[in-house]
């Protein structure tokens, strides 16, 4: 039993790793998805109720909780965008969207929020929520989006 969860901390540690280096390259972030950060907390809770059974395990409690918590930060890079899920965040690359929508709110003292909606070749639907003027989300998204990726404003 050591040993699988020695290797489980490992692969656990190294996506904190990559969602560490992808989450580095952010230019445009979005809002922080306090989801993950909440399912953080409940399973720390539930994986130390138990008490603790030795250091790898100590090791995978807090390597799962930190990879929680930095799920939740999303946002664009010059080739991807980043997407902020509940217990691991993913990075999509601009090549593999179909269509971008966005969407924009005002929000009291005369700020705003752009809903953007990337829609991948898959008919996957990726949601983020940028605290930014349309101009600008438009102006970072034409820098590095293909000819072939819709971009609608709603």
């Amino acid at each position: 039993m050591t040993i699988f969860l020695w290797v489980l901390d490992l692969l656990v540690l190294a996506s904190a790793a990559v969602s560490i280096y992808w989450q580095s390259q952010i230019t445009s972030h979005a809002k922080y998805n306090y989801w993950s950060l909440g399912y953080g907390v409940v399973f720390g809770v539930l994986l130390t109720a138990n008490g603790v059974v030795g250091w790898s395990y100590i090791v995978f409690t807090a390597a799962f909780i930190l990879t929680n918590i930095i799920s939740g930060i999303g946002g664009l890079t010059p080739e991807r965008v980043i997407t902020n899920g509940i217990f691991y965040a993913t990075a999509v690359r601009f090549t593999d969207l179909q269509a971008i929508t966005l969407t924009q709110q005002p929000l009291p003292g005369n700020r705003s929020r752009v809903i953007a909606v990337f829609t991948t070749k898959r008919k996957r639907r990726i949601s983020l929520v940028f605290t930014q003027t349309m101009e600008s989300m438009l102006t970072q998204l034409r820098k590095v989006l293909p000819n072939d990726v819709a971009l609608e404003v709603r």
